[in-house]
């Protein structure tokens, strides 16, 4: 009962398919039409004669449509009924003309041949006769007469038309028209490239520069399809099918962008090498294009956008395994990619109505896409930037307390003889009164006096280094010299026991809006390195000259030592991070580093080492 169920539809269905088209009806008040049913024919063989297609039967389709796949030269055939007394001039129009290889219109009225216009799409602007990227076929319909339009297509790839009529009028402002949304998205893509550029100019981040790779590529191939190529452009004939290379290149483009934003070299091999058997499969299709066919190509594209789907897929999956930061952005914005080009190979196929959105849905995907991924490259880096800034103070943090046995020995230094010194008193004191001697007044007021003042310079020492470790939030307005003097003053132990001479000559009378506890951790940096030089050079009479004064609004500190100076390969390279010219054991190759990021990042100064006879100087700008 079901098998016969089915097997009525289907023939009522093919029947129903073979009907004529209903005849497009011309009336006074026929300004365009957009919307009718036409009748077509699939030539597989292309040898079909015009005399032979009159022979077959036509099935019934849309205005708008396009069919799945290399299906051969395809017939159309319109109907036309003029029903005034007035003859009408009307205008034919395809808008996808410039998917076609070559189209042929044979024009007949009341049964009669009327004329034959080619249009050789592939050829010169001279030979297509194209306006812009639509054919334009204009005839004249006889009051109360009738016409047929047969249009015989040879379709470059896919076989899509979009066929309306209008009047002279309506014919001019559809050619207007027509490429505002092509064009809107064409140039949002390319200042979103233009953009990427400029970010990588500045940073040199290898991702904005393949981004915006991926962005001008996907532009060039919507130049293409949209037919701004023939629009705006004005380039005609067989060179335009190349711009299909841009199709080819999108995989290769997107591979690279996620491998350098994700790092997924370093981060996870294996997806790594799915996006490198990508990048490889794209570069062997380009080269087939290029040297073999490009007809071949394009056909092997349907392979590696399934490979490359599967493998975003499966990146999807990871960043979702594992919580990545950047992963809903990411499939986000790929899954509206892919919808908008699904939609848009799906309508080119037949399987879903061709139309205005459907056409351009690809487009608008991938123009919400490079938003996406706009926004998703500046979080990445904002993230990196803080992870940095938080590892530079880590290690700034912990610099310091490297420092922390330095001070301590200098604080110990300082109290041993204030503390020698009250000691002293209190001892004698002590004594005199076992003893039953005489304390005057006088005498005790002065013993007090010296405990009180030895008490304060205690005070003083202590105030001198606690804030050390506490940075400043604020900048404030510092006396430099007393920042050059307390960090004399905080090296000062170890100096003196090694017999480290150092020289003052400081002549800055403003003080400046600076960091005061940052300063101070810098000029210690350089000191210690100075001494350590001085003592493992073994020189005679071991000497550090800091000087201060100010030149054009700027403070310049120069500590100069005769420890022989850097070498001069060497030079370039030490205030790069890691890098040290001292034994293992005794450095990390830290200090200078650190010294140039809190200079440059948290001071907005500079710092340079400067090669001099027998030693170097080291010259802060602030």
């Amino acid at each position: 009962m079901y098998k016969n169920t089915f097997k009525y539809l289907f023939i009522l269905l093919s029947f129903l398919s073979i009907l004529e088209a209903k005849p497009i009806l011309v009336t006074y008040d026929t300004t365009d039409i957009e919307n009718f049913e036409i009748q077509y024919f699939i030539d597989k063989s292309s040898a079909l004669s015009f005399d032979d297609i009159q022979k077959e039967e036509f099935q019934v389709i849309t205005n708008t449509n396009s069919f799945f796949g290399n299906v051969g030269t395809v017939w159309y055939k319109l109907g036309l009924k003029n029903q005034t007394v007035l003859d009408r001039q009307l205008f034919l129009h395809n808008d996808y003309a410039y998917f076609s290889k070559e189209i042929i219109i044979y024009f007949y009225k009341n049964n009669n041949y009327i004329d034959q216009t080619k249009y050789s799409i592939s050829q010169t602007h001279e030979s297509n006769k194209l306006i812009g990227s639509t054919l334009l076929y204009p005839f004249l319909l006889k009051a109360k007469s009738v016409g047929t339009i047969y249009i015989k297509n040879t379709p470059m790839i896919s076989p899509l038309f979009n066929l309306k009529i209008y009047d002279e009028r309506h014919s001019l402002l559809s050619l207007t028209n027509k490429t505002f949304l092509s064009n809107s998205i064409i140039f949002i893509l390319l200042t979103l490239a233009l953009y990427n550029i400029m970010l990588f100019l500045f940073n040199k981040r290898k991702e904005f520069i393949y981004y915006a790779l991926y962005l001008i590529n996907a532009s060039v191939g919507f130049v293409y399809f949209y037919g701004s190529l023939y629009n705006n452009l004005y380039i005609y004939g067989e060179i335009t099918y190349w711009f299909n290379l841009s199709a080819i290149l999108v995989s290769f483009f997107l591979a690279l962008f996620i491998r350098t934003t994700f790092q997924t070299k370093e981060l996870h091999k294996k997806i790594d090498k799915l996006l490198l058997s990508l990048i490889y499969l794209t570069l062997i299709n380009l080269l087939i294009a290029l040297f073999y066919d490009l007809k071949f190509a394009m056909k092997m594209l349907h392979f590696t956008f399934t490979y490359s789907f599967l493998i975003m897929i499966y990146f999807a999956y990871y960043l979702l395994k594992s919580q990545h930061y950047l992963a809903k952005i990411f499939i986000t914005a790929y899954t509206i990619y892919i919808l908008g080009m699904s939609i848009t190979l799906l309508s080119m196929s037949n399987l879903i109505a061709l139309n205005f959105f459907t056409f351009h849905a690809s487009g608008i995907g991938i123009v919400i896409e490079a938003l996406l991924f706009s926004y998703l490259i500046y979080y990445h880096i904002h993230r990196l930037e803080q992870e940095i800034r938080t590892q530079k103070e880590l290690i700034i943090t912990k610099n310091k307390k490297a420092q922390l046995g330095d001070m301590i020995s200098a604080i110990t230094h300082q109290w041993k003889q204030p503390l020698a010194r009250i000691a002293s008193i209190t001892t004698l004191m002590q004594f005199k009164i076992t003893k039953n001697k005489i304390i005057t007044t006088e005498e005790i007021e002065q013993k007090l006096d010296l405990v009180n003042s030895n008490v304060s310079f205690l005070n003083e020492t202590i105030d001198d280094f606690k804030d050390f470790f506490q940075p400043n939030a604020t900048p404030r307005e510092e006396d430099i010299t007393k920042i050059i003097q307390k960090s004399i003053t905080i090296s000062m132990d170890d100096t003196l026991h090694k017999e480290i001479i150092i020289k003052t000559d400081i002549c800055i009378e403003n003080k400046i809006l600076t960091y005061k506890n940052e300063l101070i951790h810098i000029l210690l940096n350089i000191i210690q390195n100075a001494k350590e030089a001085l003592i493992n050079n073994s020189v005679n009479i071991p000497m550090i000259k800091i000087m201060g004064y100010t030149k054009d609004t700027k403070v310049y500190i120069d500590i100069i030592d005769n420890a022989g100076g850097i070498k001069k390969e060497n030079l370039p390279l030490i205030f790069n991070e890691n890098y040290t010219t001292k034994e293992v054991k005794n450095g990390n190759g830290l200090g200078l580093y650190l010294t140039k990021v809190i200079l440059e990042e948290h001071l907005k100064s500079s710092i340079e080492a400067i090669p001099i006879k027998n030693g170097t100087m080291f010259r802060i700008i602030l």
